[in-house]
């Protein structure tokens, strides 16, 4: 056995990726400063089994809501929970937001003529779904499919110049490589592919990975690198031609894990909401219902 294959051994068996979710008291284009290291107040880790991941948060009535992904080891699917904090601190125990037959995560949240949507991962449905708020944040009922028939992979929506864009990557044949454009005039459609897509395949900056935003005149996309390990970093992309025909976009800034932090191991996601960003962050550690799902698959499907 080579030593390859003794790590991939010892990592499935008794090392497990966890993550979580940190709040930074800072605007998300602090990112774009060399070095920028501003502080992480993390929350309480999920126990159980489970972590938390892809937080997006939204600020309505004076109480800040934070969808994201909670992922549980013990049926190794994920939904979508909400947290509610006060003055960004005291978050509440997750609630069930959204809860499919297919794992479900990335819930990327809209404001659009003063509904509330949500646009989350169902990459397995070989879709891209649309929710709508029916009780913000808990009820939700599905209003349509942007994309049919393709397994979008981390689907991000915003407006520039004038259009709707929708940037993922697809679930098949590699989630991380390849990234993919729509646009439209409006969100609910009719969208319309991208003439060059894919517009690129590179395993370092394609993945979304949070919220776009514009600093100082220009646009930056959030994207991770999965150069190393799926969710290594994010590279923070400055987005140069953004068209229904042309596509181009070069690494602005990286943002690394939190190294002497609780999760030095990885970040994937970055999401802005007023001056305030919401990140996550990724620990390997041992944990007993992952070992239990992973002797069970070696078991049934071997090495």
């Amino acid at each position: 056995m080579n030593a390859y294959f003794i790590k991939r051994v010892y990592r499935g068996l008794f090392r497990h990726v966890e993550w979580n979710i940190g709040i930074v008291h800072a605007p998300i284009g602090t990112f774009l400063e060399a070095n920028p290291r501003p502080l992480v107040s993390w929350l309480p880790p999920a126990k159980g089994g489970k972590f938390l991941a892809d937080p997006f948060a939204l600020v309505k009535d004076g109480i800040v809501h934070i969808l994201c992904e909670e992922f549980d080891y013990h049926t190794f699917r994920g939904r979508i929970v909400s947290i509610e904090l006060t003055d960004w601190q005291h978050p509440s125990t997750p609630k069930v937001a959204i809860e499919l037959p297919v794992s479900v995560s990335y819930p990327y949240l809209v404001e659009h003529q003063g509904d509330i949507y949500c646009i989350p991962e169902t990459g397995q449905a070989g879709e891209i779904g649309l929710y709508k708020a029916r009780e913000f944040p808990h009820k939700w009922v599905k209003s349509g499919s942007l994309i049919r028939n393709f397994a979008g992979v981390d689907a991000t929506v915003f407006q520039y110049e004038g259009r709707w864009w929708l940037t993922c990557t697809s679930d098949y044949p590699q989630p991380d490589q390849q990234l993919f454009v729509w646009h439209a005039r409006d969100l609910l459609g009719p969208w319309r592919s991208h003439s060059g897509n894919p517009v690129k395949t590179d395993i370092r900056s394609s993945r979304p990975a949070g919220t776009p935003f514009v600093h100082a005149g220009c646009l930056y996309r959030p994207a991770q690198d999965c150069s190393r390990t799926y969710g290594g970093r994010i590279v923070l992309n400055r987005v140069t031609t953004l068209t229904p025909a042309q596509f181009e976009e070069q690494p602005a800034a990286m943002i690394e894990p939190y190294a002497n932090g609780p999760y030095p191991d990885g970040i994937h996601t970055v999401s802005a909401i007023k001056n305030v960003t919401v990140i996550d962050g990724m620990r390997r550690r041992f944990v007993p219902s992952a070992l239990q799902h992973n002797v069970r698959k070696v078991l049934k499907h071997g090495l």
